[in-house]
């Protein structure tokens, strides 16, 4: 008997159906390597995408870079490595540019132009990608910035430049602030001033001071013009004719006290006010002092002074003749020391000057007058 059953090749259907295997079994692992293969499709597909992450993130950082850098100049912060704006003063919006400001340039995300510069002497801005300067003197920050970014964009240098111009330091409007002042000092006029805020800004008079103020100034021709006025109206701020506009390239003076001393046997001795453009003669000096004691040698009076080199000088006075006009009046100068010596002789200091500050220095020697 042929078993031709070994070599029978049966349907796929008739396969599973005579298996050894139930039917029930062989439908269940169809779900199970459905699953199996999903998973590891899944699983590969997320393989892919790790690997692309990365770059897709990087493509997307670029293109967010590409577009802030391509953003319009007016929306960008300035870029300033030479003139940094925290470097600027506080000029304000209206200061006019002189002559030696320094100025920082600065140019929208264009660091390579941004500059340092001084006014020049003609009232000129020289900057290295302009073929000539810029006429500056007299115009505000904005109106310069306006003036650079015309430039750049007339030389086709840039196509829309959007230009800051900041005041880094002032050295245009020097006021000169002196004399008997707590702080002498040279001012920087950023703004109008009046001559009562410039001597507050010097710190006010200081004691010792006199009642005269000088300012001087250079007019349009070249010539110096001097205004000499009060002290105490000046620092009232109440009279336009005495707090006067302070101008660029004033000299403001606060002139010392100058006084007159009177030592020795006067009835009333001490130290007289000289004021300014006054003159104090001997004969006024006796009046103010109430004329000499009894016990008094008025005609072996001195003046005692000190000449510009500092050397000490005397002068005698004979008073009585002085006050009967046989002999001319004697005018009297800042810082002259008086003296009637008494019947029985006394020693006097030869100094006794008042110097500048109120200082009063008293000098070594002594003078014995009998």
């Amino acid at each position: 008997m042929e078993t031709t059953m070994l070599n029978w090749d049966p349907p796929r259907g008739e396969l599973m159906a005579h298996s050894c295997f139930p039917q029930t079994i062989l439908w269940r692992l169809r779900p199970i390597r459905f699953r199996i293969v999903v998973a590891v499709t899944v699983a590969l597909a997320g393989a892919v995408l790790g690997m692309t992450t990365p770059v897709l993130a990087q493509s997307s950082s670029s293109l967010t870079s590409t577009s802030t850098s391509t953003q319009s100049p007016s929306l960008q912060q300035p870029i300033t490595t030479t003139a940094p704006v925290s470097s600027a003063t506080s000029a304000p919006p209206e200061y006019r540019v002189g002559k030696g400001d320094v100025l920082g340039i600065t140019v929208y995300d264009m660091p390579e132009f941004n500059r340092i510069a001084v006014v020049g002497s003609e009232g000129t801005l020289v900057l290295s990608y302009f073929p000539r300067p810029l006429g500056i003197n007299g115009k505000t920050t904005q109106e310069i910035g306006q003036d650079v970014a015309l430039e750049l964009k007339q030389l086709q240098i840039l196509l829309d430049p959007q230009v800051s111009v900041a005041v880094i330091r002032v050295e245009s409007k020097p006021v000169v602030v002196g004399g008997s002042v707590r702080n002498p000092q040279v001012l920087q006029e950023m703004q109008p001033l009046t001559l009562q805020e410039t001597l507050m800004l010097a710190g006010g008079p200081q004691d010792g001071a006199g009642n005269s103020v000088l300012v001087t100034r250079v007019d349009g021709t070249g010539s110096a013009i001097s205004y000499d006025l009060a002290l105490k109206k000046v620092l009232s701020g109440t009279d336009p004719r005495f707090n006067i506009p302070v101008q660029p390239g004033d000299t403001v003076q606060v002139l010392p006290d100058q006084k007159v001393f009177a030592a020795g046997d006067f009835k009333t001795p001490g130290a007289f006010p000289l004021g300014r453009g006054q003159q104090l003669t001997v004969s006024k000096l006796m009046a103010l002092t109430g004329g000499w004691q009894a016990t008094a040698k008025p005609d072996k009076a001195v003046i005692v002074r000190e000449d510009s080199n500092g050397q000490r000088q005397t002068v005698p006075l004979n008073l009585p003749k002085i006050m009967a006009r046989k002999e001319p009046d004697v005018t009297l100068e800042a810082n002259d020391l008086v003296y009637v010596p008494g019947s029985t002789g006394k020693a006097v200091g030869l100094a006794a000057i008042k110097g500048i500050g109120g200082a009063v220095m008293l000098a070594t020697g002594y003078l014995i007058i009998r």
